[in-house]
């Protein structure tokens, strides 16, 4: 059977009699398993769908490791018996990190303007940002009820909605943020046009056309943001190369406005094309 590094990759997020941990089917190094975290095996009986026990060492019927803040109390320091009702599968994936922030005795330093963007400067691939930048940031992020965080240099997103009364932290990049706020700010967009044109009366018109018109000034802001992201420069680079492969057909061939047709089609296509990557991505995580 395959042995892990526990530090790589994504986990189930498992309960275990009300503890929560992260699960792997497979054997772990013990060597990878980080400070303050226990590494359990669990046992299955007759019935090889669930666990019939949580001990410290499995040889046989091995059903797989769980990791866990917590320490659990094993009858002679060996087991726990465990029934169907005991073991369950939230739905929910974690990597190492993210489940020590979520159940560990550290979390993230909330992240002001000036600490986001001196973290930028850290962050490989990712694009450096003004306070200004950075604030019009963490302003969309808890507009929508998300902080963003920092621990030993690596960014995280808390759910502020996630569960009352805790925040669920999530690895996070400069990129996600500026991606995720330009979605949010063209939604935002689109409802306050509606808004502007179906004001009630003069006062109620002023009002949201100075909303509409922060949100234009937003947008103006994050297009020149997004176009210094990872995506945003595959995105360029995809355009240059369709517009040069067009205008070589243009000069063959000297029809412009079918050039123009394809070079405009195929530049749609070529983003939808690494939006999907991006999501497909982002959903293996």
């Amino acid at each position: 059977m395959d042995v892990i590094d526990v530090t790589k990759g994504r986990h189930q997020e498992v309960e275990i009699q009300g503890h929560y941990g992260i699960f792997t089917e497979l054997r772990v190094d013990k060597s990878t398993v980080p400070k303050g975290v226990n590494c359990y095996e669990l046992r299955h009986g007759d019935d090889d769908s669930y666990p019939a026990a949580l001990e410290q060492r499995v040889r046989v019927n091995y059903f797989g490791a769980v990791l866990m803040t917590d320490k659990m109390e094993l009858l002679q320091d060996r087991y726990m018996p465990l029934e169907f009702e005991d073991f369950s599968f939230t739905g929910e994936t974690l990597s190492i990190d993210e489940y020590q922030m979520n159940y560990g005795e550290t979390e993230p330093e909330p992240l002001y303007a000036a600490g986001l963007s001196a973290l930028s400067k850290k962050e490989e691939q990712s694009p450096e940002l003004s306070e200004k930048e950075a604030d019009v940031l963490i302003g969309y992020m808890e507009g929508h009820d998300y902080l963003l965080g920092e621990y030993e240099g690596k960014l995280y997103r808390g759910d502020l909605c996630y569960a009352q009364g805790g925040i669920r932290w999530e690895e996070y990049s400069i990129d996600n943020a500026v991606e995720t706020v330009c979605e949010w700010n063209g939604e935002l967009l689109e409802a306050a046009q509606t808004e502007v044109e179906n004001a009630e009366n003069y006062a109620e018109y002023v009002k949201k056309k100075e909303y509409l018109e922060s949100l234009q000034t937003d947008e103006k802001l994050l297009d020149a943001l997004f176009d210094r992201t990872r995506l945003g420069k595959e995105l360029d680079e995809i355009a240059e190369k369709i517009a040069a492969d067009i205008i070589s057909e243009l000069e063959e061939k000297g029809n412009i406005e079918e050039s123009i047709g394809k070079l405009l089609a195929a530049v749609g296509e070529s983003r939808e094309v690494v939006q999907e990557a991006e999501e497909r991505t982002e959903r293996a995580r």
